[in-house]
């Protein structure tokens, strides 16, 4: 789902941006609020069945379909959630795995990263 919010340019014309990281994380947030989500284990089983549909997609070779787009925006929503439940930035938690791997030495086999162990 894409969302949109409209702004008022300096010309008066209305145009047209997306919404930030920040912003829609602050969105699922609230949105899990409202709802009275609060159950991290919960929100671990829906992750992992929303990542269950996306490796359905993967399997059957459906990469680029609104299927495809749904599982992966729903496994994010459930994650960002998780994130909320255990009190965790979703950026510090990315930024963190990032800089666990962005200087890592190793090889891909079958198409998998195997980090170089000595």
């Amino acid at each position: 789902m894409e969302i949109d919010v409209k702004l008022a340019g300096a010309t008066g014309k209305r145009i047209s941006r997306r919404p930030s990281m920040d912003e829609l994380v602050d969105n699922v947030w609230e949105w899990f609020d409202e709802k009275g989500l609060d159950d991290p284990v919960m929100q671990m089983v829906k992750a992992q069945e929303e990542l269950g549909e996306a490796a359905s997609e993967i399997a059957r070779h459906h990469y680029d379909t609104p299927e495809m787009v749904d599982a992966l925006g729903d496994t994010l929503v459930t994650i960002i959630g998780l994130c909320h439940h255990l009190h965790i930035q979703p950026a510090q938690a990315l930024s963190t795995a990032y800089n666990e791997i962005k200087n890592r030495k190793g090889e891909v086999v079958n198409g998998s990263f195997v980090k170089q162990t000595n």
